[in-house]
């Protein structure tokens, strides 16, 4: 009888244990926060003191994070003036900033009256971040008809620095219909420098003349 008392005995010594382990991690469960350096943790992994990062991955990030007035971790939006581009955040001049990068952009010399169809101004390439394109070159005057590589909303301002005029040819057939120009008024032409200013209207897949100096 002593014997079989004894073994109950250890019997619920070892459902004790068990109870008071599963009473002692429950509220990491329960709660599911982590606290170091600090024993009241406010989020779910709350550090208190400095944090450093390294060996890391060499995955190509889409968005940044930063903290709030209180210290938590969130997401940042890359705004219209911010590109992530190859782990590098940089000015976005094409979305309205303050300041334009400029271009040379050399046009092939011809006779008086020549036509320049669809210019490649390697608006996806070199030239993605300028706005201002410094065309240089010409000794007679010139026609541009269409103007290729065109995306919504990019914004371009062409310069006809050369005392030749530069004449813009509106729904020219010669060029690709993407590549085309709206001017509102027709044919537009410098005299001698001038410039022209266009947005790209996607939905219509034109070019659209907004601002014109001759």
């Amino acid at each position: 009888m002593l014997v079989f008392l004894k073994i109950i005995a250890i019997l619920n010594l070892n459902v004790m244990k068990k109870l008071l382990y599963i009473f002692a991690i429950t509220p990491f469960f329960l709660f599911s926060q982590v606290g170091i350096n600090t024993t009241t943790p406010q989020e779910t992994l709350d550090v208190e003191g400095t944090l450093r990062v390294s060996n890391t991955t060499s995955c190509m990030p889409d968005k940044i994070s930063g903290t709030n007035a209180n210290g938590v971790l969130t997401d940042v939006v890359v705004g219209r003036n911010l590109a992530l581009t190859g782990n590098v955040l940089s000015a976005d001049v094409t979305g309205g900033s303050a300041f334009y990068v400029v271009a040379t952009i050399p046009v092939p010399d011809g006779p008086p009256g020549d036509e320049i169809n669809n210019i490649d101004l390697d608006l996806s390439g070199a030239n993605s971040n300028k706005v201002v394109f410094r065309l240089v070159g010409r000794t007679a005057n010139y026609k541009i008809t269409g103007i290729s590589g065109g995306t919504d909303g990019r914004h371009i301002v062409l310069f006809n620095v050369s005392t030749s005029n530069l004449t813009l040819v509106a729904e020219s057939p010669t060029s690709l219909p993407q590549n085309r120009m709206i001017t509102l008024a027709n044919n537009v032409a410098t005299s001698g420098q001038g410039t022209a200013e266009l947005v790209y209207d996607g939905t219509l897949q034109r070019w659209i003349l907004i601002g014109f100096r001759d």
